[in-house]
């Protein structure tokens, strides 16, 4: 998404023309680290919160169905297409899929689901996709001949959500597209469809440690209430210009993180030095060891991002434009010199340090490696500024 140079606080940009969500929305770690693929949030049913005023048991908030749980058989109110199945059968693997008609992942994901029915046909696995909308809108959907021809596979209609109740509710999962990969009667794994694939081969061949599953899904289900923690505290210390409370608590959550969310969380408290926090010395020292961790790993996003904050970021009064160039420049050497954007970043990064006809020859080296559109244009207008010497902002 196109968005403006002008940021504030809690938004990380990816150069000048493009951003990306910030780890107040979602862990960074996801965002920087890992091949991350699109959920849809489930739009809650227009009845919700009648629970609670019915004097009904308050949602769990712990998971209940997880890797090793028993699974349930899916009650199903209509097979709307492809082989209908009516138990569990020994021996066979199972994948039921959560999704929606109006849900552009779970339709980006169909062809790929499609593949992986074909795949292990012959070998018991059965891919049962189930949508909480009407008969007639899965069936309309499934009419149309380009949707026809990229499902091959079972799907139904489950407008009572009862499937929905047996499976996604209490595992706490609250984005589709989703997939619970389930043999022998036990849940085996529970992810995203499009990241199903290592798990599933190793189900279908019984070396599949449901064990380790299940430790992974806990911690992830940790990790994402520790989240939520972080970012109320942090709503919460962005009100009130007071940060001790949160930077205690999210040292606390680096210290007890895996390696990957500690980076995220690190990038986090750099941007907060560098900030409201307005702590440059320490906030540069950690920069400076994030750095060297994102160019060991050849990260050039992570790097990219840490020239960008400290370029643009506009509540930083202490900027280090050397620190910016020879991140910026780590970061065109992680990436091959062949991304536009984070060539962008550079040529940003040599204009502020005073080197203004290589921010123009780099600026145009961005322009060439930028696909038409409007990031292409704001680069174009940004290499004018340049060549005219004014102010790239």
């Amino acid at each position: 998404m196109l968005l403006t140079r002008s940021t504030t606080f809690g938004t990380l940009p990816v150069s000048g023309t493009t951003m990306i969500t910030s780890i107040l929305a979602l862990p960074l770690a996801a965002l920087l680290l890992t091949q991350t693929v699109p959920a849809t949030p489930i739009t809650p049913p227009k009845d919700a919160g009648k629970d609670a005023k019915a004097g009904k048991a308050p949602e769990p908030t712990e998971p209940t169905l997880l890797p090793g749980s028993p699974a349930p058989f899916p009650q199903i109110e209509k097979f709307v297409k492809g082989e209908e199945i009516s138990s569990f059968s020994p021996g066979n693997t199972y994948v039921i899929e959560f999704w929606a008609t109006w849900c552009g992942p779970c339709k980006s994901s169909m062809p790929h689901l499609s593949e992986v029915q074909e795949k292990y046909a012959d070998k018991g696995v059965r891919i049962i996709s189930i949508s909480d909308e009407k008969i007639d809108t899965v069936t309309k959907f499934l009419d149309d001949p380009k949707w026809a021809a990229k499902t091959r596979y079972t799907l139904c209609a489950d407008p009572d959500r009862s499937a929905y109740d047996q499976y996604m509710k209490p595992a706490l999962q609250s984005g589709i597209p989703c997939a619970f990969i389930v043999k022998d009667g036990t849940v085996q794994w529970i992810g995203h469809p499009m990241q199903m694939d290592e798990p599933l081969e190793s189900v279908v061949a019984g070396s599949w440690n449901v064990s380790d599953a299940k430790t992974s899904f806990l911690g992830a289900a940790q990790a994402k209430k520790a989240q939520r923690r972080l970012s109320a505290a942090l709503r919460d210390a962005n009100k009130s210009g007071d940060f001790t409370e949160f930077m205690t608590m999210l040292d606390d959550a680096i210290a007890k993180a895996d390696a990957e969310p500690a980076l995220g969380l690190r990038m986090q408290k750099f941007q907060l030095l560098l900030g409201p926090v307005n702590q440059p010395e320490k906030g540069y020292e950690l920069g400076r060891a994030l750095a060297a961790d994102f160019t060991q790993r050849k990260e050039a996003m992570g790097l990219n991002q840490l020239a960008w904050y400290v370029l643009d970021a506009p509540k930083i009064k202490q900027r280090d434009l050397p620190f910016a160039l020879s991140t910026a420049e780590a970061a065109v050497t992680a990436s091959g010199g062949k991304d536009g954007a984070i060539l962008d970043t550079l040529a940003r990064a040599q204009f502020e340090s005073g080197k203004v006809s290589e921010a123009v020859a780099t600026q145009k080296l961005a322009i060439e490696n930028t696909p038409p559109g409007d990031m292409l244009d704001e680069m174009k207008d940004t290499l004018k500024k340049y060549e005219s010497g004014g102010s790239p902002k």
